[in-house]
């Protein structure tokens, strides 16, 4: 069985171990100096994103290993086409067509690769250029990244969701009440718990949204919550064991029960929404940040995950490449899986 991940590198791993196209000895700094030195210039910019050539999945998927496959129309067979694949602007063609099958007819090329990996923690510019002849434009495409806006209202494919259906149906019914995108609540829910209304980590947060004892004290400026008395400031095992017990359970604790888990988490969010429309919060956002709703949900989710404070600090930093910090590297794992997640679950509108 073989797995692929486009990384800063091209890399072929199997259950043998790590193999690369260059030989057997793995070596990171080889692969990269030989790629680059082989390396063309992808120049044709992002404005990629011709209709037949069709990726599948049809998004990136970062939160799991996924068969991965290209499709390309073609008018008619051609022994002088030539097909390109770039990764980061690096030409991969190579690497491509050693780890694909290949399946080609009379209408179409398919390229599939067993298992592709696309890490959380890095961005993939692949795309793809297709040219029939030598005298024939190029077409050519880019796989899009899995955008995700929290004020998006797509239909929820809960029949993906491995939770109960009472849970399905709150995470309706409350989306609809709050109109936020409730397929971004399913991969939030996803990334925090897995689904399961009693985890509890390390850092004390419980439930299926993974409420803090911090979170938890600014949602109840605003809204009103029952909990159990001082949970914060038991130690987490001997958290962990109060609920696995019982002892604390839904009917003493908010945070236990799913349907308020949820509401809570939407709630919370909401309250991080507010923290960035204070006008001492907007100051720190780049000018092409303020109308971006994409960047916008990225904010939030970061946020969620590692605290507003953090990630104002590396905005006024860094501007645009905020999320490139390395004290955020968790949370830009946690953005980019939750928006994977989320176009998982999300089925687009007609």
């Amino acid at each position: 069985m073989k797995f692929a991940y486009f990384g800063t590198l091209f890399i072929i791993t199997s259950c043998a171990g790590p193999y690369h196209p260059f030989g057997s000895n793995y070596s990171v700094s080889k692969i990269s100096n030989d790629l680059f030195k082989k390396s063309k210039q992808h120049k044709a910019g992002q404005d990629l994103d011709s209709k037949n050539i069709i990726f599948s999945p049809k998004y990136q998927v970062l939160h799991e290993s996924r068969n991965f496959s290209i499709e390309i129309k073609r008018n008619e067979t051609s022994s002088e086409e030539k097909i390109y694949f770039f990764y980061n602007n690096v030409d991969i063609t190579d690497q491509v067509e050693a780890i694909s099958n290949v399946d080609r007819t009379s209408t179409k090329i398919i390229y599939t690769i067993a298992n592709l990996t696309l890490p959380p923690v890095e961005s993939h510019n692949f795309s793809v250029i297709y040219k029939s002849s030598p005298e024939a434009a190029p077409i050519g495409k880019t796989y899009p990244f899995p955008d995700c806006d929290i004020q998006d209202n797509p239909l929820l494919s809960a029949a993906k969701i491995k939770a109960r259906r009472s849970v399905k149906n709150a995470l309706k019914k409350i989306a609809e009440e709050t109109e936020l995108n409730s397929a971004l609540m399913a991969g939030l829910i996803e990334q925090e718990s897995s689904f399961n209304p009693k985890a509890v980590s390390w850092a004390k947060a419980v439930g299926l949204t993974q409420i803090t004892p911090v979170a938890e004290k600014q949602l109840l400026e605003n809204k009103e919550y029952y909990a159990y008395p001082k949970w914060g400031r038991l130690p987490a095992s001997v958290l962990k064991t109060y609920i696995e017990t019982g002892k604390i359970n839904k009917d003493n604790d908010w945070k236990l029960d799913p349907i308020q888990s949820i509401k809570g988490g939407f709630d919370y969010l909401e309250y991080i929404s507010n923290y960035w429309k204070k006008p001492q919060n907007i100051e720190a956002f780049p000018e092409q940040i303020k109308n971006n709703d994409e960047e916008l949900t990225s904010i939030i989710l970061a946020s969620y995950n590692s605290g507003p404070s953090r990630v104002k600090r590396n905005l006024l930093k860094r501007g645009m490449y905020w999320l490139e910090a390395r004290e955020l590297k968790e949370a830009r794992k946690y953005v980019y899986k939750v928006k994977s997640y989320c176009r998982q679950y999300a089925i687009e509108r007609d």
